[in-house]
C-alpha cells in the first residue's frame, strides 16, 4: 500500500515546482492537485475519480499487481483505516509529456507516521487524457536504494569536478569544482573577471540532505548575497530550484537548467527568474567549457589540489 501513499507525496511535491507555462502540464497539475486534496482529506470518492477504471498498480519489489479501480480503492481504503496519521514527503526526478494526451511522472517518496522511520520508494506514474480529463492509468513502485554515504548520492554530479570557464567579450568566469576532504560534498568556487580585475567571487557547497532525501546546495557571494537550491534530475538535465537573498535584501527565485553536453562542455540557463515576485527578462543560455589551463593568477600546483 505504500505505493499509493508514495504517489500522493510525490505529486504533492510536483505541485510545488515552478510552473513552466505549458498548458498540457498545467492540466496534469490540476488533476494531481485534485488527487492530493482528496487523498489527504480521505475522500475516497474523489480519489477514485482520478483513477482510470482499468488502472493498474505494480509493486516491482514483490511482483504484486493490483488491477482495476475497485481493487485499488479497496487497498487505499484499508491503508486509511490502518494508518490515519501518515505524513508524506517526496521528490520529482522527471516529468515528461510523451504526447498531448500522455504524461509520465517519476520520482522518490517517503512516508511514515510520527515516531516511525519513513518508508522510501521510487515510483513511475502514467497519466492519460480520457474524454478531456486526465486520469491515472498506472503506477509502478519499488524500494529506493539508500546511499552508503553522502558522497555516493552525488556521483551523478561527479563529472562537474575540474576547472571550467565561460568567456564573453565583457567578462570571464573561472570555476573550480572539487570534492571536500571527506568526499561528502562538492565545493564549487568561482571568480568573475573584467579584464584582469576580479569583480565578484563566490562559493557553493553541494551535498546530500538525508532528512529530506534530496541534493541541496548553499551559495555565498562576495557581494553579501547568499542562497540555497534543491537539485533534481529531469531527463538529461539537472534542475536547480534556487532561492536567494540579494545584497540589497531583496528576494530572488528561479530555476537553473544544467545540461551536460559532453565530457568537456555544459550549458546553463536560468528560467522563471523573479525578484520580489516580479518576473525578470529571460537569460540566454551560457555554454561553459572545461579549462585546459590554470585560472588567471593561480599556479599549476594550487589548481591541482
Amino acid at each position: 500500500m505504500k505505493a499509493f501513499i508514495s504517489l500522493a507525496a510525490s505529486l504533492a511535491f510536483l505541485l510545488s515546482l515552478p510552473n513552466t507555462g505549458w498548458s498540457d502540464e498545467a492540466a496534469v497539475r490540476q488533476t494531481l492537485e485534485k488527487y492530493i486534496a482528496a487523498f489527504n482529506s480521505k475522500d475516497l470518492k474523489a480519489v477514485a475519480s482520478t483513477w482510470a477504471a482499468n488502472g493498474v498498480h505494480i509493486d516491482r519489489e514483490s511482483g504484486a499487481r493490483t488491477e482495476g479501480r475497485d481493487a485499488i480503492m479497496a487497498d487505499i481504503k484499508s491503508a486509511f483505516e490502518q494508518q490515519p496519521a501518515l505524513r508524506l514527503a517526496g521528490r520529482i526526478d522527471q516529468i515528461r509529456l510523451l504526447k498531448s494526451d500522455v504524461a509520465t511522472v517519476e520520482g522518490e517518496t517517503s512516508v511514515g507516521a510520527p515516531g516511525e522511520a519513513p518508508s522510501v520508494s521510487v515510483f513511475s506514474a502514467l497519466l492519460v487524457l480520457d474524454n478531456g480529463r486526465w486520469t491515472i492509468h498506472s503506477i509502478e513502485e519499488s524500494a529506493a536504494p539508500n546511499p552508503v554515504q553522502a558522497g555516493e548520492a552525488l556521483r551523478g554530479l561527479e563529472w562537474l569536478v575540474g576547472r571550467w570557464v565561460d568567456e564573453t567579450e565583457a567578462s570571464r568566469v573561472d570555476t573550480t569544482v572539487r570534492w571536500s576532504s571527506n568526499g561528502a560534498f562538492l565545493i564549487r568556487s568561482f571568480a568573475v573577471r573584467n579584464d584582469d580585475n576580479v569583480t565578484q567571487q563566490g562559493t557553493q557547497i553541494i551535498g546530500w540532505d538525508p532528512r529530506s532525501r534530496e541534493i541541496r546546495s548553499w551559495s555565498f557571494n562576495s557581494d553579501g548575497s547568499f542562497g540555497d537550491g534543491v537539485w533534481s534530475k529531469n531527463g538529461d538535465d539537472w534542475l536547480i530550484r534556487s532561492s536567494q537573498t540579494l545584497a540589497d535584501g531583496r528576494a530572488a527565485t528561479g530555476t537553473y537548467v544544467l545540461t551536460r553536453v559532453d565530457e568537456n562542455a555544459m550549458q546553463l540557463k536560468l528560467i522563471g527568474h523573479e525578484i520580489e515576485g516580479e518576473p525578470q527578462p529571460a537569460s540566454p543560455t551560457v555554454k561553459v567549457v572545461r579549462a585546459t589551463e590554470p585560472a588567471k593568477n593561480e599556479t599549476p600546483s594550487t589548481s591541482s589540489k
